[in-house]
């Protein structure tokens, strides 16, 4: 029972008695008492009404119609028995739709029925009322999280995630993925969710990494007169020493992002390299050729005994045939060197390098020959070069 119209029945039925009095008891009472049934915002009452429209009901029973208020059928619409008279005032409501607000007005009565009067499609929504609860004039306040489909990206895996939630956390939550220490959403975790939103989880990792590294030698270098301008020895190899470092790397989804050095220790000391270099300057070799050198005749002639420069000469007492033969014959790789470098020339010289096989002084040094390597006999330079490839590989010439 609607209070108001409690009252109104008192009233009503003094009003009845009233006129009863003024007709003398005629049955004009009856034909102008007309049954109404009078609904104000879903409270239905019966009533019986002198009214002729349904203002004069309206206005009879103090109910102030304002413009928002909707009333069913119109206020100058002519009573008839039996007849419903509907009112859904206007009411005031907060509305909050997944963390968006905003003030409206409506003439539902309940809550579902005022979501849907707003458009708002609260099918397994998460709501603050009951849907059925009934609204108060003002003060309404209804917060609405609509069902969302969401993905949650974590550890290279798709979860999906279909359910009412407003925030990145209860989206996570509700997929299961747990964060780490210092993981962190692709989103903040206060952040409110739109369907279809996709969300990612960066797995964050700090580690702490050893490494081992080359404390590169320094090279002194020392000047002697006991070697040739350009020529240079090693008088101590020297050595890279090593030293461990510490270091303290960020990764993001396995991507290193930062690296901070932490610590450094020097596990062993370098030892510095010391290179002699030549000041001695270098003398003019003096021509020690024959009659020709090289210009009289057949450069292949076996009797040939000159121990000129030229090309086809021969140096000591080997013709150049004797060092052909010596070196293998044509197809021997000693032979093909030699040719290239020299020309079987054992005196050969360019003022750098000497003798069949071009050797600097100081690597003539370094396999055990002493002097100038073109005044050694062509023996002993096929054995010093013998002895260099050894140690040294083919490499050591580039007709090689």
């Amino acid at each position: 029972m609607i209070d108001f119209l409690k009252n109104r029945k008192v009233q009503i039925a003094a009003q009845a008695v009233v006129i009863t009095g003024l007709v003398g008891g005629t049955g004009a009472v009856v034909t102008m008492n007309k049954p109404v049934t009078l609904d104000v915002n879903g409270q239905a009452e019966e009533i019986r009404t002198f009214g002729g429209t349904v203002g004069d009901i309206l206005d009879s029973h103090d109910i102030d119609v304002d413009k928002r208020d909707q009333v069913k059928p119109g206020v100058g619409t002519k009573v008839d028995r039996d007849m419903t008279i509907t009112v859904n005032t206007a009411k005031k409501v907060s509305l909050s739709v997944d963390g968006k607000k905003s003030s409206e007005w409506t003439n539902a009565n309940t809550v579902g029925q005022a979501l849907a009067d707003l458009g708002v499609d609260a099918k397994g929504a998460d709501l603050n009322a009951d849907a059925k609860q009934r609204l108060k004039e003002d003060g309404n306040d209804i917060d609405v999280t609509t069902s969302k489909d969401l993905t949650v990206v974590a550890d290279g895996k798709d979860h999906k995630v279909s359910a009412a939630v407003g925030t990145a956390k209860e989206a996570l939550q509700e997929s299961g993925v747990k964060l780490k220490k210092d993981d962190f959403l692709s989103v903040p975790m206060s952040a409110e969710l739109s369907d279809g939103q996709v969300l990612t989880v960066n797995r964050v990792e700090n580690k702490t990494v050893k490494d081992k590294q080359a404390i590169k030698a320094k090279v002194e270098t020392k000047k002697s007169d006991s070697l040739y301008q350009g020529e240079t020895k090693v008088e101590s190899e020297g050595r890279d020493g090593e030293k461990r470092v510490v270091y303290k790397v960020k990764t993001i989804n396995g991507e290193e992002v930062k690296k901070e050095k932490k610590d450094e220790k020097v596990l062993s000391e370098p030892k510095t390299k010391v290179v002699v270099q030549g000041t001695k300057k270098k003398e003019t070799p003096a021509d020690t050729g024959g009659s020709d050198s090289g210009d009289s005749g057949d450069s292949g002639d076996s009797g040939d005994s000159s121990t000129g420069g030229g090309s086809g000469s021969s140096g000591g007492s080997m013709s150049t045939e004797e060092i052909k033969a010596m070196l293998g014959g044509p197809g021997s790789k000693w032979y093909s060197i030699v040719e290239c470098e020299s020309n079987f020339n054992p005196r050969a010289s360019n003022g750098t390098h000497f003798g069949l096989f071009q050797f600097l002084p100081s690597t003539w040094r370094n396999v055990g020959g002493s002097g100038n390597p073109s005044d050694a006999s062509p023996q002993e330079q096929f054995q010093r070069a013998k002895k260099l490839q050894a140690e040294a590989g083919w490499s050591q010439w580039q007709c090689s």
